[in-house]
């Protein structure tokens, strides 16, 4: 099992992106941070192509897309194409990692997507992960049934869970972040304090079909619930999703599931996340699995899975201890 780690020119990896999303993101992405750790894993690594059984296309999409106005009338598009089909050494053998909306934008035939961003596209789904938020180092008393922040025209369901719930009490429905620093930054303290202090972190889908907001309830120890048309919680097949997270398909579902909210339950599923020895036994048990597969396959989508498969859970990992 070996991998060949394709020679994509410096400039479609950019060192930085002109907007740092969420705001209190230190630039941190899976596209860039899977490189790095994928070159320290030598016993995977070949110098041969003819040798690897895949070959990784490493390119910073969401920070080229991102510094070429958000991909906005194909800006930037057409050139990183050229760039990019110039080093594919054989498409069927290929797979790269994208957290961009609908992932690469890009036509690289066979190549299999690792997205964190899905929205039509067809891919594998990933972990939409950011920098961790920074908590207190105690529990807080729980004091909402049920709280979200952020934008609400990303996509139609937001805007319908907004109407649904702008008025109640314990369900609190907010928005976008204010753009002065000050504000932002006690908004932001208080957006941390009011997933802690809830049942369930509330993550609608945006303009992709996950949310930030879903791993940054895990980081923080409340159970996330993701609300949209498409469960792309990752790597299903490996992760008990639902002994730590709640999906539902609309808000008709969310409303049911709000009403009918068992608060020991949900209290339960926030502290297998907050919980680092068992996440972490969780997490080895799936990688384990992932490795048992990686051996036995002959299935290269299953193969490739696999492989990313135990870097996500590492991030989620990684994440959850901080």
């Amino acid at each position: 099992m070996k991998v060949y780690i394709l020679n994509t020119p410096a400039i479609v990896k950019p060192s930085q992106q002109v907007v740092a999303y969420p705001a209190h993101n230190k630039d941190y992405g899976i596209e860039q941070d899977f490189l790095i750790w994928l070159n320290k894993q030598k016993h995977f690594l070949t110098d041969d192509p003819n040798a690897a059984d895949w070959h990784y296309l490493p390119v910073y999409y969401t920070r080229w897309h991102i510094n070429h106005s958000f991909a906005a009338n194909g800006q930037g598009v057409a050139e990183l194409q050229s760039l990019v089909e110039k080093v594919i050494i054989d498409d069927a053998k290929t797979f790269t990692i994208s957290q961009f909306d609908a992932g690469t934008l890009l036509d690289l035939g066979r190549t299999v997507d690792f997205n964190a961003g899905r929205t039509i596209n067809q891919c594998i789904d990933i972990p939409l992960l950011c920098s961790a938020h920074r908590k207190p180092p105690v529990p807080l008393k729980k004091q909402f049934l049920a709280t979200f922040n952020g934008a609400f025209d990303t996509h139609p369901i937001r805007e319908e869970m907004r109407l649904k719930y702008q008025d109640s009490n314990d369900i609190i429905v907010g928005g976008g972040l204010p753009t002065r620093f000050y504000r932002r930054w006690f908004w932001g303290k208080s957006f941390n304090v009011n997933v802690m202090k809830s049942y369930v972190a509330l993550s609608p889908r945006g303009t992709n079909c996950t949310s930030f907001r879903f791993f940054e309830a895990m980081q923080m120890g409340t159970a996330p619930c993701l609300i949209g048309d498409i469960d792309v919680r990752p790597f299903k097949k490996f992760i008990p999703w639902d002994e730590m997270s709640y999906y539902v398909a609309s808000v008709d579902e969310l409303e049911h599931l709000l009403k009918n909210l068992d608060k020991d339950e949900a209290i339960a599923k926030g502290k297998k996340l907050s919980n680092t020895g068992e996440t972490n036994y969780i997490i080895k048990s799936g990688a384990n699995t992932l490795l048992k597969s990686l051996n036995t396959t002959t299935n290269k989508l299953t193969y490739i899975e696999g492989l990313d498969g135990i870097r996500a859970l590492a991030a989620l990992l990684v994440i959850l201890a901080h």
